[in-house]
């Protein structure tokens, strides 16, 4: 359990971690989510379930919360969808 970013939580099917959602980063004033779902669950949403139960944790009342997704990343967009979040803004990267 100590390998897992703190706070998490997950979404368990028949003894199964589905999908985890985890502090991606974390500071004294927001904090982003990571998910990730493991392939076998995916579409069924196991990984709306487990942001929103991260979203509720008691150590991230005080924080602004964030999810970020690809453009090109579908399922993400899928779960922000499925939760009722709003596009916040959009970023460029240059490499």
């Amino acid at each position: 359990m100590a390998d897992f970013w703190t706070p998490w939580c997950a979404a368990i099917v028949d003894g199964e971690v589905a999908s985890l959602a985890f502090a991606a980063r974390l500071a004294d004033t927001g904090a982003e989510l990571g998910l990730v779902t493991a392939k076998a669950f995916r579409g069924r949403g196991f990984g709306a379930a487990a942001t929103a139960g991260w979203s509720q944790l008691p150590t991230l009342r005080s924080r602004t919360l964030f999810y970020s997704t690809d453009r090109d990343n579908v399922s993400s967009q899928r779960v922000a969808a499925r939760l009722g979040l709003r596009l916040r803004g959009g970023s460029l990267r240059i490499s």
